[in-house]
């Protein structure tokens, strides 16, 4: 179980705690071994603090300006991150046109250009069963068989 109070000893020792939060941490430190020895740890840190001038503190918390290069450098980022991603979509779609294709030629095959051609014949309907003039097979339509 992880303390909920591990991370104030630093904000308690500066000054940052609202008084509801800083009376709260005081009671928690009564029984809290490793938080009283952070704060331990932290208690000469205002003395150090305080021996800065103030003219510093306000140049290290001055407006941090930007290299001109910040700008260019970001959208060449940026403009390299949409070409990856087009480039992923086109090769998605490529590969999925390909799969389409594939699996359609085997599902669907195409007549094979070498395969043999029958010519288209015509059936006769037989109208009568009898010997014929081939050696007794039947014959139909026009001119054979009875009647």
């Amino acid at each position: 179980m992880s303390d909920p109070y591990r991370d104030w000893d630093a904000a308690y020792i500066l000054g940052a705690l609202s008084p509801g939060d800083r009376r709260e941490y005081e009671q928690h430190l009564e029984g809290c071994f490793s938080c009283a020895a952070a704060v331990a740890s932290f208690a000469g840190m205002p003395g150090i603090l305080s021996a800065v001038p103030r003219e510093t503190t306000a140049e290290l918390l001055g407006p941090v300006s930007s290299p001109a290069t910040l700008l260019p450098g970001l959208v060449r980022a940026a403009r390299a991150g949409q070409r990856r991603t087009r480039t992923r979509v086109a090769a998605a779609i490529a590969a999925t046109a390909l799969a389409g294709a594939v699996a359609g030629s085997r599902f669907f095959p195409q007549p094979c250009s070498h395969a043999p051609r029958f010519d288209r014949t015509t059936l006769v309907p037989v109208t009568s069963l009898g010997p014929g003039p081939a050696g007794g097979a039947a014959r139909g339509g026009a001119g054979g068989g009875v009647e």
